[in-house]
């Protein structure tokens, strides 16, 4: 079974255990999956070499997405807490295939977006990664929908402008939310799912950062004299294909800082310096 007989939806819940009630496309998907780790822990006992018992422990969903071309930021952008909770939105994703009269969908709900990773090489096109974790999944024989792709309009890194007059050859955007599953002891008034799944998706700290290629050999910061200060950057990308009126997108950085420098003579490349970075928050817009 090839590729092209898969689906993949997402949806945005009101709150968690509530289902969505509407899904819209990711983009164009070079890589979907589903897990569900069964959380089994081996218990042993004194004068037994095997375990004695496959104890079964807490379990969970977890998603990950890779697009191959970035079309639309929308999904993206829950990656990203609220400015007013400082929490993640819960998302519903919604995957499976199509062949014929053999169907077969799986939705993984109360999901929270846990990390994103954005690549751009110079002429070239922006790719996303992302894992997400999630409850309860229902796995159904049922049509999961019709084609997940949206209309044409991805970003290329040619069309894409940023703030600085220095030019980049490549750059990257990490996000890591660090989400913690949490199981609970339940109290009187705590609503259980009657499954062994945890009760709280419990965001961690944010971390943000990256990387900034630079082709030109002009790059005067100086790293060791801590000459380099703190500053908010912004890259505005605009869509390609037969669009009109044309779209944009921008990616804003607070607070960016470079971690190193790494000068790189190659015999067979350009001359580059790769600039890993720190940023205190992020935004995606369009």
């Amino acid at each position: 079974m090839q590729g092209f007989y898969g689906r993949i939806w997402y949806g945005v819940q009101g709150a968690k255990g509530t289902a969505a009630t509407s899904f819209a496309p990711i983009g164009i998907i070079g890589r979907a999956n589903r897990r569900i780790p069964a959380g089994l822990e081996k218990l042993f006992g004194v004068g037994s070499w095997n375990a004695m018992e496959l104890s079964e422990g807490m379990t969970l969903g977890e998603v990950g997405i890779s697009i191959a071309a970035l079309e639309d930021p929308h999904f993206c952008q829950y990656a990203r807490r609220s400015d007013v909770t400082g929490e993640l939105t819960w998302l519903t994703i919604k995957m499976g295939y199509v062949k014929g009269a053999e169907v077969y969908t799986s939705v993984i709900q109360d999901c929270k977006m846990d990390s994103l990773g954005l690549r751009l090489e110079a002429g070239g096109r922006i790719s996303v990664d992302l894992s997400l974790i999630g409850g309860k999944v229902t796995n159904t024989a049922a049509d999961p929908g019709d084609m997940s792709n949206l209309d044409a309009r991805a970003y290329r890194s040619f069309e894409a402008v940023w703030d600085e007059v220095l030019d980049l050859r490549a750059f990257s955007l990490d996000v890591r939310n660090n989400i913690s599953p949490i199981p609970v002891i339940a109290g009187s008034g705590t609503t259980r799912d009657p499954d062994r799944i945890w009760d709280y998706l419990d965001e961690g700290r944010n971390d943000v950062g990256g990387s900034l290629t630079y082709r030109a050999g002009d790059v005067t910061r100086d790293l060791q004299d801590c000459l380099l200060t703190g500053a908010d950057h912004d890259l505005v990308f605009t869509s390609c294909g037969d669009i009109s009126p044309a779209q944009s997108m921008t990616i804003s950085l607070t607070g960016l800082k470079l971690e190193s420098e790494d000068f790189q003579l190659q015999a067979d490349a350009d001359v580059l310096f790769e600039c890993p970075y720190l940023a205190t928050d992020w935004e995606i817009t369009g």
